[in-house]
């Protein structure tokens, strides 16, 4: 039995379409992406790329660093080695590398030590980087 005020506004729906679903489906059946969903996942895979790049561009420069240090430091130990290996005149020294590596200057000390047979020797490796200096020192003994 009809309710007294007529079918209810669902049966009416049900009544002119033949099914529970309409025409669009269900309510919660959707078959996209909202405008609002695709920006918010764009924004947050901007700021994750940027993120990615800052480290890599980081790290990139890291390395450029290092390696930098690491010929610097191969340099003055290559000079050190050669001003030990006989016996030294004291004084003061300074240059550059020979190409490839005329971007590094070395400045070479050699002092009376404590002890009479024994020379220190100071050697600092010098050279630019980003517009500041940068410099490693090392320090070796010649004897007799």
């Amino acid at each position: 039995m009809p309710p007294p005020n007529g079918p209810s506004a669902s049966a009416r729906s049900t009544a002119r379409s033949g099914s529970s679903r309409g025409r669009c489906g269900k309510v919660g059946d959707r078959r996209g992406f909202t405008l609002l969903e695709v920006l918010v996942s764009l924004a947050i895979l901007s700021i994750t790329l940027l993120l990615a790049y800052q480290v890599l561009s980081g790290a990139i420069a890291a390395e450029d660093r290092s390696e930098r240090w690491t010929v610097a430091s191969f340099l003055g130990e290559s000079l050190v080695r050669e001003s030990t290996a006989a016996w030294p005149d004291t004084g003061e020294t300074s240059g550059t590398f020979a190409a490839p590596m005329e971007a590094y200057s070395w400045q070479r000390s050699v002092r009376a030590a404590a002890h009479p047979d024994a020379r220190e020797v100071h050697v600092t490796v010098t050279w630019s980087e980003g517009g500041a200096e940068e410099r490693v020192s090392l320090a070796g003994v010649a004897v007799k």
